[in-house]
């Protein structure tokens, strides 16, 4: 376990480069192809969850060539027609691979300096992850004793480190890759130790939190530790999160009474955190204030976070946040829109100007959505005969008939439009960063409210009176 450590603290390098040091260059080059286009897609951030997304078209001899610029190693997801695959890309290399798409599985195969990175990630997908990944955690979380989940920790760690080393010895890889997935690997270790003492509770129906092995939290002292490399890593920004989750959990009487959900966030992490860990969980705090908080209350920790961190990446992203929050803050003009509803009409918001619109992004899929229906009807209810307030439903699904059918089953009432997926215009526009999400747009087409309560709110009433009143 040590080890382990310790080698997450070596220093970094490249192995080798390419003439852009900033980019890798990724070959497809496949037999039997029966698609035209190949595609490329990865995370670039892990507080806004923003996506790069790139497509590369069949090139006079077959193959397809991808030329990315990369700030940090990834895993990305390529796209060969219907076949899915992880790809591990770093700045500054190349990497091609082949195969028959006949036969993909079996004649897989990589060339350039990305070739055993790859190929690990491949034998840890096939031999570890089965056992120790993400998804092998959560029938753990539900049955396992404390005992049993400290020493399944203990013995993941050690096996993942006899494994990369039984590797290591036999092939070179990049100690950027190295310490990606030694991050990788550990931090999902780490979520997953906060996370059970939760879940352990929830699913054996306890009243209190487990008492949990002596020293079983003293990964902690380590795991705060953050470097900014790590956190270009998505289970590392995530055991973040999963530290604030953790210590309201377990000291509820040592966080300050009235606050709201993102400033009890910020209060731990100015309480409990420190360095990079600080920053990423306070820029994850103000996101979320942006969202589904006050907007002015996040401008102001917004320029507090600013005048202390200036040129940082950590800034970047979050005046991104602030610019899209800005598109729908309190008096800002609600963006105009046409969409097809769900009879084949064309709607237009202005076609509701002088009129007051309750606008809810919603999808089928969504549980919590879901759940808000039956408040909703009796929210019309409530408001029945009121003809200047308008129920505007815009769906997300990329399943059309999902969406019709989710209407017709569950009977809402409202008007009904639908855009593909969080990414169109319209919801990007609107910084729809999640479902369910809701605005009050008042009557002169202008932001009311950028985030009213839900219709099982208990002040939605007096909420869409008052704009009703002006």
């Amino acid at each position: 376990m040590k080890k382990l450590l310790i080698i997450l603290l070596l220093p970094a390098f490249l192995a080798c480069s390419t003439t852009d040091k900033e980019t890798v260059i990724l070959t497809i080059n496949v037999e039997n192809a029966t698609f035209d286009e190949a595609e490329l897609v990865y995370m670039t951030d892990f507080i806004l969850y923003n996506r790069e997304t790139h497509t590369a078209a069949r090139e006079d001899d077959g193959t397809f060539r991808f030329d990315v610029k990369l700030h940090a190693p990834v895993i990305a997801s390529l796209s060969l027609g219907e076949k899915r695959m992880p790809v591990y890309l770093e700045k500054g290399r190349v990497l091609t691979i082949k195969a028959d798409m006949s036969d993909f599985d079996n004649t897989l195969a990589f060339e350039g300096n990305l070739v055993n990175e790859n190929k690990y990630y491949q034998l840890y997908q096939r031999e570890m992850a089965p056992i120790y990944g993400r998804q092998a955690f959560f029938p753990m979380l539900q049955s396992a004793s404390p005992e049993e989940f400290k020493d399944f920790t203990i013995t993941m760690e050690d096996e993942f480190a006899a494994h990369m080393k039984a590797f290591m010895d036999q092939n070179a890889i990049s100690s950027n890759f190295r310490r990606f997935m030694q991050t990788d690997v550990i931090y999902q270790l780490y979520s997953g130790k906060l996370m059970f003492p939760m879940y352990h509770r929830h699913f054996n129906q306890l009243e209190d939190l487990p008492e949990m092995p002596a020293g079983y939290f003293d990964f902690l002292v380590t795991a705060k530790n953050l470097s900014e490399e790590q956190l270009n890593v998505q289970s590392a920004a995530g055991f973040v999160s999963d530290f604030l989750n953790y210590f309201r959990m377990h000291n509820e009487d040592k966080i300050p009474e009235g606050l709201g959900f993102a400033e009890t966030n910020l209060w731990i992490a100015e309480n409990q955190l420190t360095g990079n860990a600080q920053k990423f969980a306070k820029v994850y705090s103000i996101n979320y204030l942006f969202n589904f908080g006050d907007f002015y209350e996040a401008e102001e920790a917004y320029e507090n976070f600013k005048a202390e961190n200036p040129g940082e990446t950590l800034t970047e992203i979050l005046t991104t946040a602030y610019n899209n929050a800005l598109r729908v803050k309190p008096g800002a003009e609600a963006t105009e829109f046409t969409l097809t509803d769900i009879n084949g009409n064309d709607v237009s918001l202005s076609d509701f100007r002088g009129k007051v619109v309750y606008l809810d992004f919603w999808a089928s899929w969504c549980g919590p959505c879901m759940r808000e229906v039956p408040y909703a009807k009796e929210l019309k209810k409530r408001f029945y005969g009121e003809d200047d307030l308008v129920f505007l439903y815009v769906s997300v699904d990329e399943d059309e008939q999902a969406w019709r059918r989710t209407v017709e089953e569950r009977e809402i009432q409202g008007v009904h439009v639908r855009v593909h997926g969080m990414s169109h215009e319209i919801a990007q526009a609107y910084n729809v960063r999640g479902v369910p999400s809701f605005f009050i747009i008042d009557r002169n087409g202008m932001i009311h409210d950028n985030n009213p309560s839900r219709p099982s709110g208990q002040t939605i009433d007096q909420e869409l009176l008052a704009a009703l009143e002006q």
